[in-house]
């Protein structure tokens, strides 16, 4: 994750990247929501394509051990890791709060 602090004008911005929040029944129900729009781009050749991907994301956020469904997804620990996930974010908010900033 790549994450800035903007401070202008009295005023404070927070950005990252990415979302390290988002879960993978998440990112699964995005595909959902936007299949057309992944068919329309050739990403995938229907919307069943798009389910069985799906499918596989929400199968893997349940089991996030199944080293499988990561290796056919493509993702890897810093992923399907929760704790490994959120490191960054930790650390990014550790390090605003800290005592006598």
């Amino acid at each position: 994750m790549q994450a800035a602090e903007i401070r202008f004008d009295g005023g404070v911005f927070w950005g990252v990247q990415y979302h390290p929040e988002t879960g993978l029944d998440e990112v699964a129900g995005a595909l959902r929501r936007q299949a057309d729009s992944l068919v329309e781009a050739g990403l995938a050749r229907g919307e069943d394509d798009v389910e069985a991907y799906a499918l596989q994301v929400d199968a893997l956020h349940r089991e996030p051990n199944r080293r499988d469904l990561a290796w056919r997804l493509g993702l890897d620990e810093q992923v399907t890791d929760e704790r490994l996930r959120l490191a960054e974010m930790r650390n990014f908010i550790g390090a605003l709060v800290r005592p006598g900033r």
